[in-house]
Parts: structure tokens; sequence; C-alpha cells
């Protein structure tokens, strides 16, 4: 009993440093792996290599979907790994090898586990996890209320260089109470907020939407 008891008080630990340092919406751990290595496949040398990336690994579940994590214990900088319908496992000892379509590219990854148990354990939920996936395919994440705040900050006329002054148009202020209403975020929050909204399909068009704004005002003053 104690011992559940103490697996639970790590796995909710772990949940709140993945919410922390990850993603706040993250609302589950599936599975965990102690140490993993993180191999990489180059397409020109056609051979794989070992990346700086190792630590624990976690499947986590959050909204939008499921990802796997690795807290990289060899920089600041960890390693996510988004779970999508055509996302591919291979179980090889010691190895389990994913393979995605990246922004139209092949990504083959390799993660070396030193414990097979551990191994083959990640490998039976990573299944269970894809069947589920491409069962029940998840919604387009929603951006939350911090991203859309980020994006109404990026969004804004005096953010995107004053355009509004370049073709002789107000830009306008917000009034004092209007100002104070917007939360103030923290340099992590924002941070969280940014991985949410580059994800967000809405924010990409927006602010492609902006840039040609922004774009065709600048063309106009300059044949002006």
């Amino acid at each position: 009993m104690a011992l559940n008891i103490n697996e639970q008080a790590r796995k909710e630990a772990n949940l709140r440093l993945l919410q922390r340092s990850m993603d706040q919406s993250i609302s589950n751990i599936l599975g965990n792996a102690t140490h993993v290595v993180l191999y990489e496949f180059s397409q020109d040398s056609q051979s794989w290599e070992k990346s700086d990336v190792e630590g624990s690994m976690f499947l986590a579940e959050r909204p939008s979907g499921y990802l796997l994590v690795i807290l990289n214990r060899n920089s600041r900088d960890n390693y996510p790994m988004e779970l999508s319908p055509d996302f591919q496992l291979q179980h090889s000892d010691p190895y389990l090898i994913f393979r995605q379509q990246i922004k139209g590219e092949t990504v083959i990854r390799g993660i070396w586990f030193p414990n097979a148990s551990e191994r083959i354990a990640m490998n039976d939920m990573l299944e269970k996890t894809l069947e589920d996936l491409k069962n029940n395919p998840r919604p387009p994440p929603a951006a939350t209320d911090e991203a859309s705040a980020v994006l109404s900050t990026l969004l804004s006329p005096v953010t995107l260089g004053s355009v509004g002054n370049q073709n002789n148009t107000s830009i306008r202020q917000d009034s004092p109470s209007q100002q104070t209403s917007q939360p103030t975020l923290d340099k992590k929050s924002l941070q969280l907020a940014l991985l949410s909204l580059i994800q967000d399909e809405r924010f990409l068009d927006l602010l492609h939407a902006q840039y040609l704004k922004v774009a065709h005002a600048r063309a106009n003053r300059n044949n002006s």
C-alpha cells in the first residue's frame, strides 16, 4: 500500500513538472521510462546519429492529443514529440523506432532503453495510444486565454510597426481600464502560450493575414 502511495505521489510530482516545463494543459501521464537516449536517422548518410538528448521520458495526455516528452538532462531545452495518426512505431530491441511526417519530410527517430521492461511497457502503451488516436482523432488545439492574450498583443497595430502612422490613420489607444484588464504573463507563461499558439492554425492564418496587410501598406507607401 505504501508503495502505491509513493508511486502516486511521484506521478503527481512528475505531472506538475511537465505542466510547469512543457504545457499547462497536460492532464495525465500514461507511461514513463527512467532513462532513454534519442538517436536520429540521417537521410544523407543513411545512418543513425546519437543526439545530445537523453533523460526521463513521459507519455502525456492533453486535450489536443498525446505528447512524448524527454526531459533532457544535457540541456534546458526538453524534447517533445507530438503523436499523430500517421505516427509509425517499430519495436526493435533495445530500441523503439518512430517514423513520422513533419512539415512534409519523413523523420525517423530511435529511442534507446537500457531497461527492457520499461521499453516493453512503453511500446504496449504507445500501441494502445496510437490506436485510440486513429479511432478517435483529436480536434485542433484551441488557443488558451493566455495564448489569446499573446495573440492580441502580437496582432495589435503598435506591435506591428505602427502601420497606422504610415497610412496616416490613427492608432487606437486602450483606456486605462482596458489596459489593466489584460493579463500579465511571466516569461515562462509567455513561452507556454507561444508554444500553444504555434500549433493553432487560426493563429498562423491571422498572423499571415496581418503580415500581408503590413506588406501591402508598405508597398503602397513606397509607391506613393
